[in-house]
Protein backbone atom coordinates (compact mmCIF):
# COMPACT_ATOMS: atom_id res chain seq x y z
CA UNK A 1 0.00 0.00 0.00
CA UNK A 2 1.26 3.67 -1.01
CA UNK A 3 2.11 5.85 1.93
CA UNK A 4 1.03 9.06 2.56
CA UNK A 5 4.42 10.78 2.00
CA UNK A 6 4.15 8.74 -1.28
CA UNK A 7 1.55 9.73 -2.82
CA UNK A 8 2.21 13.27 -1.79
CA UNK A 9 5.04 13.03 -4.18
CA UNK A 10 3.12 11.56 -7.25
CA UNK A 11 0.48 14.31 -6.73
CA UNK A 12 3.10 17.15 -6.65
CA UNK A 13 4.89 15.70 -9.79
CA UNK A 14 1.38 15.18 -11.50
CA UNK A 15 0.26 18.96 -10.62
CA UNK A 16 3.49 20.04 -11.73
CA UNK A 17 3.75 18.54 -15.00
CA UNK A 18 -0.01 19.71 -15.17
CA UNK A 19 1.05 23.16 -15.00
CA UNK A 20 3.78 23.46 -17.39
CA UNK A 21 1.51 21.62 -20.34
CA UNK A 22 -1.32 24.13 -19.52
CA UNK A 23 1.44 27.22 -19.72
CA UNK A 24 2.71 25.84 -22.63
CA UNK A 25 -0.32 25.89 -24.20
CA UNK A 26 -1.51 24.23 -27.47
CA UNK A 27 -0.18 24.93 -31.76
CA UNK A 28 -2.65 25.99 -33.55
CA UNK A 29 -1.43 25.58 -37.57
CA UNK A 30 -2.52 27.99 -40.53
CA UNK A 31 -1.36 27.28 -44.17
CA UNK A 32 -3.59 27.83 -47.93
CA UNK A 33 -4.05 24.38 -47.58
CA UNK A 34 -2.09 22.06 -44.99
CA UNK A 35 -3.24 23.77 -42.27
CA UNK A 36 -5.86 23.86 -39.27
CA UNK A 37 -7.01 27.62 -40.81
CA UNK A 38 -7.02 29.29 -44.02
CA UNK A 39 -7.16 32.35 -41.95
CA UNK A 40 -4.86 33.62 -39.38
CA UNK A 41 -7.92 35.27 -37.71
CA UNK A 42 -9.60 32.78 -37.59
CA UNK A 43 -7.26 30.53 -35.36
CA UNK A 44 -6.56 33.95 -33.18
CA UNK A 45 -9.76 33.71 -32.60
CA UNK A 46 -10.01 30.29 -31.85
CA UNK A 47 -6.82 30.30 -29.47
CA UNK A 48 -6.62 30.04 -25.60
CA UNK A 49 -4.31 32.40 -24.03
CA UNK A 50 -0.52 30.67 -24.19
CA UNK A 51 -1.19 29.08 -27.24
CA UNK A 52 0.58 29.19 -30.26
CA UNK A 53 -0.62 29.80 -34.00
CA UNK A 54 1.75 28.90 -35.89
CA UNK A 55 1.75 30.13 -39.98
CA UNK A 56 2.94 28.46 -42.45
CA UNK A 57 4.35 29.67 -45.64
CA UNK A 58 2.42 32.04 -48.01
CA UNK A 59 0.80 35.20 -48.81
CA UNK A 60 -1.99 36.47 -46.24
CA UNK A 61 -4.44 39.09 -47.62
CA UNK A 62 -6.00 40.43 -44.15
CA UNK A 63 -5.64 42.39 -40.81
CA UNK A 64 -6.21 40.98 -37.72
CA UNK A 65 -6.59 41.82 -33.98
CA UNK A 66 -5.11 40.10 -31.10
CA UNK A 67 -6.68 40.95 -27.45
CA UNK A 68 -5.26 37.70 -26.09
CA UNK A 69 -1.54 36.64 -25.26
CA UNK A 70 -0.89 34.36 -27.66
CA UNK A 71 2.70 33.76 -30.10
CA UNK A 72 2.02 34.56 -33.75
CA UNK A 73 5.25 32.74 -34.93
CA UNK A 74 5.69 32.31 -38.83
CA UNK A 75 8.15 29.49 -40.35
CA UNK A 76 10.69 32.50 -41.81
CA UNK A 77 10.05 35.82 -42.52
CA UNK A 78 11.44 35.31 -46.04
CA UNK A 79 8.17 32.80 -46.29
CA UNK A 80 5.23 34.08 -44.18
CA UNK A 81 3.53 37.51 -45.59
CA UNK A 82 1.06 39.49 -44.06
CA UNK A 83 -0.38 41.96 -46.40
CA UNK A 84 -3.08 44.26 -45.45
CA UNK A 85 -6.37 43.84 -46.76
CA UNK A 86 -7.68 47.23 -46.07
CA UNK A 87 -4.91 50.01 -45.76
CA UNK A 88 -7.81 51.75 -42.96
CA UNK A 89 -6.86 49.46 -40.48
CA UNK A 90 -3.40 48.20 -38.68
CA UNK A 91 -2.66 45.12 -40.24
CA UNK A 92 -1.48 43.62 -37.31
CA UNK A 93 -3.43 44.69 -33.97
CA UNK A 94 -2.24 44.07 -30.86
CA UNK A 95 -4.80 45.44 -28.13
CA UNK A 96 -4.69 45.68 -24.42
CA UNK A 97 -2.40 42.17 -24.43
CA UNK A 98 0.00 42.03 -21.56
CA UNK A 99 2.35 39.22 -23.08
CA UNK A 100 2.45 38.67 -26.87
CA UNK A 101 5.03 37.49 -29.50
CA UNK A 102 5.14 37.95 -32.80
CA UNK A 103 8.26 35.88 -34.50
CA UNK A 104 9.56 35.08 -38.07
CA UNK A 105 6.72 37.31 -40.12
CA UNK A 106 6.77 40.10 -42.62
CA UNK A 107 3.76 42.50 -42.80
CA UNK A 108 3.15 44.94 -45.48
CA UNK A 109 1.20 47.54 -46.23
CA UNK A 110 0.80 51.51 -47.62
CA UNK A 111 -0.98 51.91 -43.85
CA UNK A 112 -0.22 51.05 -40.23
CA UNK A 113 1.64 47.65 -39.98
CA UNK A 114 1.54 46.81 -36.55
CA UNK A 115 -0.50 48.57 -33.92
CA UNK A 116 0.85 47.86 -30.45
CA UNK A 117 -1.56 49.66 -28.01
CA UNK A 118 -1.80 49.35 -24.54
CA UNK A 119 0.10 45.83 -24.59
CA UNK A 120 3.45 44.55 -23.81
CA UNK A 121 5.42 41.80 -26.01
CA UNK A 122 7.64 41.53 -28.16
CA UNK A 123 8.30 41.55 -32.13
CA UNK A 124 11.37 38.79 -33.37
CA UNK A 125 13.12 38.45 -36.55
CA UNK A 126 10.74 40.25 -38.25
CA UNK A 127 10.16 42.53 -41.34
CA UNK A 128 8.09 45.30 -41.02
CA UNK A 129 7.33 47.19 -44.09
CA UNK A 130 3.95 50.17 -42.99
CA UNK A 131 2.94 53.29 -44.86
CA UNK A 132 2.33 56.31 -41.98
CA UNK A 133 4.38 54.08 -39.16
CA UNK A 134 5.83 50.55 -39.23
CA UNK A 135 4.98 50.28 -35.82
CA UNK A 136 3.21 52.48 -33.82
CA UNK A 137 3.27 52.21 -29.71
CA UNK A 138 1.94 53.72 -26.78
CA UNK A 139 0.24 53.06 -23.63
CA UNK A 140 1.28 54.12 -20.10
CA UNK A 141 3.88 51.47 -18.28
CA UNK A 142 3.88 48.91 -21.25
CA UNK A 143 6.93 47.27 -22.56
CA UNK A 144 7.71 46.99 -26.08
CA UNK A 145 10.83 44.95 -27.43
CA UNK A 146 12.01 44.50 -30.84
CA UNK A 147 15.16 42.39 -31.63
CA UNK A 148 16.35 41.01 -34.90
CA UNK A 149 14.38 42.67 -37.56
CA UNK A 150 13.90 44.97 -40.14
CA UNK A 151 11.83 47.85 -40.37
CA UNK A 152 11.21 50.06 -43.61
CA UNK A 153 8.62 51.79 -45.31
CA UNK A 154 7.18 50.49 -48.20
CA UNK A 155 7.54 53.24 -50.08
CA UNK A 156 11.40 53.48 -49.78
CA UNK A 157 11.62 49.76 -50.86
CA UNK A 158 13.57 49.18 -53.96
CA UNK A 159 14.26 53.63 -54.48
CA UNK A 160 16.54 56.09 -53.53
CA UNK A 161 13.62 58.59 -53.26
CA UNK A 162 13.43 61.34 -50.70
CA UNK A 163 10.91 60.47 -47.88
CA UNK A 164 9.07 62.23 -45.80
CA UNK A 165 9.75 62.46 -42.22
CA UNK A 166 6.44 62.09 -41.55
CA UNK A 167 6.69 58.27 -42.45
CA UNK A 168 8.30 56.48 -39.48
CA UNK A 169 9.37 52.81 -38.85
CA UNK A 170 8.69 52.66 -35.00
CA UNK A 171 6.68 55.87 -33.67
CA UNK A 172 6.42 56.03 -29.76
CA UNK A 173 4.44 57.87 -27.45
CA UNK A 174 3.37 58.23 -23.87
CA UNK A 175 4.80 56.56 -20.80
CA UNK A 176 5.92 53.24 -22.59
CA UNK A 177 9.41 51.16 -22.24
CA UNK A 178 10.84 50.36 -25.99
CA UNK A 179 13.93 48.22 -25.88
CA UNK A 180 15.62 47.98 -29.57
CA UNK A 181 18.35 45.11 -30.09
CA UNK A 182 20.24 44.10 -33.33
CA UNK A 183 17.37 45.96 -35.77
CA UNK A 184 18.07 47.70 -39.03
CA UNK A 185 15.82 50.85 -40.17
CA UNK A 186 16.39 51.57 -43.93
CA UNK A 187 14.47 53.69 -46.66
CA UNK A 188 12.51 55.38 -43.52
CA UNK A 189 11.04 58.46 -43.30
CA UNK A 190 12.72 58.67 -40.21
CA UNK A 191 13.54 55.25 -38.72
CA UNK A 192 12.76 55.92 -35.00
CA UNK A 193 10.75 58.99 -34.14
CA UNK A 194 10.00 59.20 -29.52
CA UNK A 195 8.57 61.75 -28.01
CA UNK A 196 6.38 62.21 -24.28
CA UNK A 197 7.95 60.18 -22.00
CA UNK A 198 8.94 57.88 -23.42
CA UNK A 199 12.08 55.51 -21.82
CA UNK A 200 14.41 53.65 -24.91
CA UNK A 201 17.07 51.72 -25.10
CA UNK A 202 18.89 50.86 -28.90
CA UNK A 203 21.45 48.85 -29.01
CA UNK A 204 23.53 47.44 -31.45
CA UNK A 205 21.15 48.25 -34.17
CA UNK A 206 21.62 50.28 -37.62
CA UNK A 207 19.80 52.92 -39.20
CA UNK A 208 20.93 53.34 -42.86
CA UNK A 209 19.57 55.80 -45.68
CA UNK A 210 16.93 57.15 -44.21
CA UNK A 211 15.82 60.76 -44.40
CA UNK A 212 16.48 61.02 -40.60
CA UNK A 213 17.39 58.01 -38.44
CA UNK A 214 15.92 58.55 -34.69
CA UNK A 215 14.57 61.71 -33.49
CA UNK A 216 14.25 62.24 -29.99
CA UNK A 217 11.70 64.45 -28.70
CA UNK A 218 10.09 65.64 -25.66
CA UNK A 219 10.72 64.19 -22.23
CA UNK A 220 11.78 60.98 -23.92
CA UNK A 221 14.89 59.44 -22.11
CA UNK A 222 17.27 56.78 -22.77
CA UNK A 223 20.35 55.38 -24.68
CA UNK A 224 21.74 54.93 -27.66
CA UNK A 225 24.63 52.34 -27.50
CA UNK A 226 26.50 50.67 -30.13
CA UNK A 227 24.52 51.94 -33.02
CA UNK A 228 25.88 52.29 -36.01
CA UNK A 229 24.66 55.34 -38.60
CA UNK A 230 25.49 56.11 -41.96
CA UNK A 231 23.85 57.43 -45.50
CA UNK A 232 21.03 59.12 -43.74
CA UNK A 233 19.47 61.87 -46.15
CA UNK A 234 19.26 64.83 -43.48
CA UNK A 235 20.57 63.96 -39.58
CA UNK A 236 21.58 60.83 -38.42
CA UNK A 237 20.01 61.47 -34.71
CA UNK A 238 18.30 64.52 -33.91
CA UNK A 239 17.57 65.48 -30.60
CA UNK A 240 15.33 67.87 -30.02
CA UNK A 241 14.21 66.81 -26.41
CA UNK A 242 14.38 68.17 -22.72
CA UNK A 243 15.97 65.38 -21.05
CA UNK A 244 18.54 62.87 -20.74
CA UNK A 245 20.09 61.01 -23.31
CA UNK A 246 22.96 58.71 -22.88
CA UNK A 247 24.90 57.43 -26.33
CA UNK A 248 27.98 55.17 -26.09
CA UNK A 249 30.12 53.21 -28.61
CA UNK A 250 28.14 54.62 -31.63
CA UNK A 251 29.44 55.53 -35.25
CA UNK A 252 28.45 57.82 -37.48
CA UNK A 253 29.43 58.34 -41.07
CA UNK A 254 28.37 59.45 -44.33
CA UNK A 255 25.29 61.30 -43.06
CA UNK A 256 24.30 63.82 -45.31
CA UNK A 257 23.77 66.63 -43.28
CA UNK A 258 24.94 65.81 -39.64
CA UNK A 259 25.18 62.57 -38.08
CA UNK A 260 24.35 63.99 -34.79
CA UNK A 261 22.37 67.27 -34.39
CA UNK A 262 20.95 69.25 -31.53
CA UNK A 263 17.71 70.65 -33.10
CA UNK A 264 19.26 74.22 -33.32
CA UNK A 265 18.86 77.46 -35.92
CA UNK A 266 22.49 76.61 -36.22
CA UNK A 267 22.50 72.62 -37.22
CA UNK A 268 19.34 72.99 -39.05
CA UNK A 269 19.37 73.34 -43.12
CA UNK A 270 15.87 73.81 -42.67
CA UNK A 271 16.24 77.69 -40.52
CA UNK A 272 14.34 75.73 -38.19
CA UNK A 273 15.26 75.44 -34.41
CA UNK A 274 15.68 76.85 -31.40
CA UNK A 275 18.68 79.10 -29.76
CA UNK A 276 19.10 77.00 -26.95
CA UNK A 277 19.01 73.00 -26.19
CA UNK A 278 17.37 72.11 -23.30
CA UNK A 279 18.43 68.55 -23.07
CA UNK A 280 21.50 67.08 -21.84
CA UNK A 281 23.12 64.47 -23.50
CA UNK A 282 26.65 62.26 -21.93
CA UNK A 283 28.69 59.21 -22.45
CA UNK A 284 31.50 58.37 -24.35
CA UNK A 285 33.40 56.56 -27.30
CA UNK A 286 31.67 57.66 -30.19
CA UNK A 287 32.98 57.92 -33.67
CA UNK A 288 31.98 60.13 -36.56
CA UNK A 289 34.23 60.11 -39.69
CA UNK A 290 34.45 63.88 -39.75
CA UNK A 291 33.94 67.34 -37.49
CA UNK A 292 30.67 68.13 -40.09
CA UNK A 293 29.21 65.11 -38.80
CA UNK A 294 28.40 66.38 -35.20
CA UNK A 295 26.76 69.83 -34.59
CA UNK A 296 27.57 72.39 -32.97
CA UNK A 297 31.25 70.97 -32.52
CA UNK A 298 31.65 72.74 -28.70
CA UNK A 299 28.84 71.06 -26.65
CA UNK A 300 30.34 67.97 -26.23
CA UNK A 301 32.94 67.16 -23.37
CA UNK A 302 36.29 65.81 -25.19
CA UNK A 303 35.42 61.96 -24.31
CA UNK A 304 32.00 61.70 -25.54
CA UNK A 305 33.74 61.68 -29.88
CA UNK A 306 36.60 60.64 -31.25
CA UNK A 307 37.24 62.10 -35.19
CA UNK A 308 38.40 58.91 -36.70
CA UNK A 309 38.58 59.38 -40.73
CA UNK A 310 37.85 56.90 -43.16
CA UNK A 311 34.96 54.76 -41.35
CA UNK A 312 33.36 52.82 -43.47
CA UNK A 313 35.95 52.31 -46.42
Amino acid sequence: MMSKSLRRIFLSIFLCTFSLLIAAGKVLTVGPSVGQYEKIQLAIDAASEGDTVKILPGIYNENITINKNITLEGTSRDEVFIKAASIESPTVFFKGVSNFSLANISVETEGLAVNVSRSTGKIVNSLIAGGRFGVSFSGNGMTLSIVDSYITSLAGMGNDEHLSTHLAGIYSYGETNLEVERTTFERTGTGVSLSNGVKFTIKNSAFNKNTIGAAINGTATGSLIGNTITGNMENGVLLNNASLVTLINNVFYNNSGHGLDLYLVECMECGCGGTEFNGTVVGSGNLFDSPEEICPIYYWKEDFFIIKPGLGD
